[in-house]
């Protein structure tokens, strides 16, 4: 069926569901561990042209830009937590989603290494290495990760053969390669350097064991439904291709995902937005709440 949504409340009901409102503002590390799980996954700063909810926005209680506010103390806080919540594993942070800053709640991460090019051995890289999946520079840091254990970004170069200003930005891709590819992860930060304050990296699996295992038990179509239908709760109403650029997925794993969750009874594909192109999913629950 055809609907059209009425704009205003999608709006309303993003606010709601992103904590941006003044009286809806998280005020507390729990709190903003409980955001985290409630949305599933959000970006940290900005939404890079998502309807994604972010940490920071829900810091302050409502739609910000950052252009402009680097002196907002709600950057400094979502700065401390996002360092804090995974530092002791109340949920996981990297450069995942769009290689954007990104917070994920332990339950979702599962689904999205279900969907990685990881098999769930700390040697799937060679594989994807061999294929021309990963570039030199992200298998020089990966092992040297791999016979070392965790280390600081700059221990990390060093080791890595990526040393010196020459190579900062083959670091930083690598590093970000990686990260989008659930292979390492940031697990804290330390002194060792110039400015007093890096990263520490480590292999995913090493710090998160059970995470194959429970991947392992996950069908990709079953990860795709529920990542999907986790974005809609918070997003309410997206086009198709959003949803596509978000997780990269090809054009026919969303044609039969669309068709998977329309035959499901879980969304309406064909929902128009007045004054967009295209055609949007919403999820059959909040048809109620945004329709006239």
């Amino acid at each position: 069926m055809t609907v059209t949504v009425n704009p205003a409340r999608v709006e309303a009901l993003r606010e709601v569901r992103g904590r941006r409102r003044p009286e809806l503002r998280v005020r507390s590390e729990e709190e903003a561990l409980e955001f985290v799980n409630s949305v599933g996954f959000c970006f940290l700063f900005t939404s890079h042209g998502f309807a994604m909810p972010t940490l920071w926005e829900a810091i302050c209680g409502e739609a910000r830009t950052l252009e402009g506010k680097h002196d907002d103390s709600g950057i400094g806080t979502a700065w401390d937590w996002k360092d804090t919540l995974p530092a002791r594993k109340a949920c996981f942070y990297g450069k995942v989603l769009c290689k954007s800053p990104t917070l994920v709640s332990l339950a979702y991460l599962p689904h999205l290494y279900a969907l990685s090019p990881n098999y769930g051995s700390e040697d799937d890289y060679l594989q994807e290495y061999a294929e021309g999946r990963l570039t030199a520079e992200a298998k020089w840091v990966y092992e040297a990760l791999l016979r070392e254990g965790p280390l600081s970004t700059t221990r990390l170069r060093k080791l890595a053969g990526l040393n010196g200003k020459a190579n900062c930005m083959r670091f930083d891709r690598a590093i970000t390669e990686l990260q989008a590819g659930l292979k390492i992860v940031k697990v804290g930060v330390s002194d060792a350097s110039a400015w007093g304050y890096c990263y520490v990296y480590d292999l995913v699996l090493r710090q998160y064991p059970w995470l194959a295992e429970e991947a392992r038990s996950i069908p990709s179509v079953a990860a795709e439904d529920a990542l999907t239908l986790k974005y809609l709760e918070a997003a309410v109403c997206v086009a198709a291709s959003e949803i596509s650029r978000l997780f990269g997925w090809e054009p026919w794993r969303m044609e039969r995902l669309l068709a998977r969750l329309t035959s499901a009874g879980r969304i309406v594909a064909d929902a128009r937005w007045p004054g967009r192109p295209g055609v949007h999913l919403v999820r059959l629950e909040d048809l109620p709440l945004v329709c006239e």
